[in-house]
């Protein structure tokens, strides 16, 4: 039984994932629930986009003054999105622990 009980987690945890994915907004809709909190549901598709595209803009125009940074995407990473980039970075960095740390490990 104890060799096969990560077989059954993965099986679990694969089985958990499919289900969570085929549940997901179709993409680009504008009323999916992450995005429909700044979006009026009477708003027409073709008003998301131009709303989408000034705030874009206003990234593209404000990051150097806001941040201090020579590029957008450095602005973005760092400045604008920098705690969700550290906790990404935590949490990769967690798995690559908990992956060596099994590979590591002898059978005795």
């Amino acid at each position: 039984m104890k060799k096969f009980m990560p077989a059954i987690l993965f099986t679990i945890f694969a089985f958990s994932m499919i289900i969570v994915v085929l549940r997901f907004a179709p993409i680009g809709d504008p009323h999916m629930p992450g995005y429909a909190d700044f979006v009026p549901s009477e708003m027409s598709k073709k008003e998301v986009v131009e709303h989408a595209d000034s705030i874009a803009l206003h990234y593209n125009r404000h990051s150097p003054g806001d941040t201090g940074a020579l590029d957008i995407i450095t602005a973005t990473i760092f400045d604008y999105r920098a705690y969700d980039t550290l906790i990404e970075t935590v949490v990769l960095f967690t798995a690559l622990i908990g992956v060596l740390s099994i590979i590591g490990t002898k059978e005795t």
